[in-house]
């Protein structure tokens, strides 16, 4: 488990964005690691994870748009039912909320790696703490 350092860019819902901000990235040789994108009906955010946040950044920055920064959990887990179930027992019981989270599994994949926003990080990583 990990704490990782995300960047949002807050875009209005049209087709492109998401292109132009991956390619934007690529062109300064940033690698996206993991993503979420979803519209709002206004400006909508475009949750990254990148190989260099600062770089990431400037450069989108330089687009025009709305950049934040944030701190989120990025955890590695085993891919087997009850896994997720774990997670959210442990939080919910440590009076932390889940805020959005967004993961993936590869076929044929052992390990899962979910990202999560939560109300209280340091108070999510002691409660996860072990998994």
């Amino acid at each position: 488990m990990a704490k990782a350092k995300q960047i949002t860019v807050w875009v209005e819902s049209t087709p492109g964005q998401l292109g132009r901000i991956a390619k934007a990235l690529g062109d300064a040789k940033v690698n996206v690691t993991a993503f979420t994108a979803y519209s709002t009906g206004g400006e909508s955010p475009i949750r990254l994870q990148v190989s260099s946040p600062a770089k990431a950044k400037k450069v989108l920055e330089g687009l025009g748009v709305r950049v934040t920064e944030e701190e989120v959990l990025r955890l590695t887990l085993a891919d087997k039912p009850g896994m997720l179930g774990e997670v959210g027992s442990r939080l919910g019981q440590a009076n932390i909320n889940v805020e959005y989270a967004f993961g993936s599994v590869p076929k044929g994949g052992k390990k899962a790696d979910v990202v999560l926003g939560v109300s209280d990080l340091a108070g999510a990583t002691k409660a996860l703490r072990g998994l």
